[in-house]
């Protein structure tokens, strides 16, 4: 006999929505609907505005469908679309708990449906499926500081890329004196524009108790500058929200990757990178800044004692880089700056790290 939690699960159906800029395509799939059983042509579908009166057009429609109990709404991820249009639902009908995925696994998904045509009806209705088969967890709203944080971290980024292939088409010689000289001066307003969004990251952060405490604490590691620990503020958020170490570092994806089967395929192990690129790129700049430094630390004695033991550079490397994320993790519970000489005591798995 199933008991009541498993039952409401069943009973919930769900909404695909395939969101572009003007307009949302929504279609609904019922608890029990699976495809090829059920063929996609074969599931409710509407396009509306994307806009709060598209909102309340689509809860109209959906009330008018078959009596439900419960309803949930999956969308693909599509930058600032999405996460609006989740504000408008939530905002409007807080049940309806939308979920927001990785493109990767919806287009996998959808894919292995073999359609011929691609239309965002069909994708709307794969994504419902989608819901109905996966039941994926709702999307928590950023909290106003990460939102500010995150929106000038990125836009940093941008500069930062456009920064360096600038610097690197200076490398070629221009015969334009003018050419040359509208490359310097673009270049030295690119360096006053991360300067002022770099200032504005600081003062967003020493406004707010919580994420100023997080950062003090997250400097505190060797190699771990103001951006890094900006940047993880930014894209992770509260570290504290991983109940272990490996969950964190999946969620980088620094983790190990192992390829292997059979008898013969025995693949060689690489960081996986799956996730936020992002956090990689911090995490790689502060390991190399780690290693670069003069004053001796426990992470440079790890990887050289790692190279030693027949490591390659780059794999002591991605060592370094998950165990700086897992102590950053472990400063942030602890509440206490890093100490290079701690040893944990007890048990294995009683320090944070474990």
């Amino acid at each position: 006999m199933k008991d009541q939690n498993e039952q409401r699960i069943e009973e919930t159906h769900w909404v695909g929505m395939d969101v572009s800029k003007r307009t949302f395509d929504a279609a609904l799939a019922g608890p029990e609907q699976r495809f090829p059983s059920t063929p996609l042509r074969a599931l409710p579908w509407k396009a509306f505005p994307r806009t709060r009166e598209g909102v309340n057009e689509f809860l109209a429609w959906l009330d008018g469908q078959a009596p439900m109990e419960k309803v949930r709404v999956i969308m693909e991820a599509t930058g600032r679309y999405s996460v609006e249009l989740t504000t408008w639902l939530c905002a409007k009908r807080s049940s309806l708990r939308p979920a927001i995925e990785n493109p990767k696994n919806t287009k996998a998904f959808i894919d292995s449906l073999s359609q011929r045509n691609k239309t965002d009806g069909l994708d709307a209705r794969g994504l419902a499926f989608y819901g109905v088969e996966r039941r994926p967890t709702p999307y928590e709203p950023l909290s106003k500081t990460r939102q500010e944080l995150r929106e000038m971290n990125r836009y940093r980024d941008t500069l930062v890329t456009q920064r360096t292939a600038l610097k690197n088409r200076s490398h070629e010689r221009s015969t334009s004196k003018v050419v040359t000289k509208m490359q310097a001066r673009q270049l030295r307003q690119l360096d006053r524009d991360i300067a002022s969004v770099e200032k504005e990251m600081k003062r967003v952060v020493e406004e707010d108790e919580p994420s100023k405490r997080d950062f003090n604490l997250l400097t505190s590691i060797d190699g771990v500058g103001p951006i890094t620990a900006m940047t993880m503020l930014a894209e992770i958020g509260d570290l504290r929200r991983f109940e272990r170490a490996r969950q964190l570092t999946a969620y980088a994806g620094v983790s190990p990757r192992v390829v292997e089967s059979g008898t013969s395929v025995r693949g060689k192990t690489r960081m996986c990178k799956r996730g936020n690129k992002r956090i990689r790129q911090a995490l790689y700049l502060s390991a190399m800044a780690t290693l670069n430094t003069k004053k001796p630390n426990t992470l440079s004695t790890m990887h050289y004692r790692l190279c030693d033991d027949g490591k390659e550079g780059k794999s002591a490397l991605g060592a370094v880089m998950r165990k700086q994320l897992t102590v950053m993790r472990a400063v942030i519970i602890t509440g206490k700056p890093y100490d290079p000489n701690y040893k944990p005591c007890g048990k294995v798995g009683a320090h944070p790290t474990q």
